[in-house]
């Protein structure tokens, strides 16, 4: 069972378990505008690493020190995600996710490539690229052993992704002095509490909902 972000993140959490989250904050903020800042949190680790390449392109830092500082912001942004304090941070959750809609397009690894032809050259770029693709292998090795921890304590499956979206309610809910409490009654649970909310996103974005599974 699953749903997913408007971008194709997936989010292991039952339907009903999310919608009864987002119906606490319907319809100040809607579904889609959850699962977008779901995505923001999620690239906060791609976010630093390009803010970090671009200064470095700007200062003509040496491609070795480019690819380990842009190892470095990465994992520095993958550990402000794990934990469930990520939504305290001010400002950056909403860079981030207007980071996303470039991220997603894939425009962001254009960018990249643009500023370090005009300002830099192609062993920077070139180290830009080891560091995020070398933080990429250790943030997935970390997910891993963090997700089969918090399963043998909670027997649920959590990654990144279902914290992000934690983090993601528990922003929003912040602003709108909502209850910062994840724990969700049955009454919460029952469809007729969290249908409006979910209706709304099935019908402007069905291309959304059809990701949805249920097993």
């Amino acid at each position: 069972m699953a749903i997913f972000t408007p971008g194709g993140l997936k989010i292991r959490l039952p339907l009903e378990h999310c919608f009864a989250l987002i119906a606490r904050l319907y319809p100040n903020v809607d579904a889609f505008k959850l699962l977008k800042t779901t995505e923001g949190f999620e690239i906060i680790p791609a976010f630093l690493s390009f803010i970090t390449g671009i200064i470095c392109f700007i200062f003509a830092v040496e491609p070795l020190w480019i690819g380990l500082y842009v190892f470095i912001s990465s994992i520095i942004g993958f550990f402000i995600t794990l934990t469930i304090f990520a939504y305290r941070i001010p400002i950056l959750p909403t860079l981030s996710t207007l980071f996303s809609y470039a991220y997603g397009f894939g425009i962001y690894w254009i960018l990249i490539a643009v500023a370090g032809f005009v300002i830099a050259d192609w062993k920077r770029i070139i180290a830009y690229f080891v560091g995020a693709i070398m933080a990429n292998f250790v943030k997935m090795a970390i997910d891993l052993i963090n997700s089969n921890r918090l399963f043998k304590k909670f027997a649920l499956y959590v990654s990144g992704s279902e914290i992000n979206f934690y983090n993601a309610y528990l922003w929003h809910a912040t602003k709108l002095g909502k209850s910062l409490d994840l724990t969700i009654s049955d009454d919460e649970l029952k469809r007729e509490n969290w249908n409006q909310a979910f209706e709304d996103l099935a019908v402007k974005w069905p291309e959304v909902v059809n990701r949805f599974t249920i097993d």
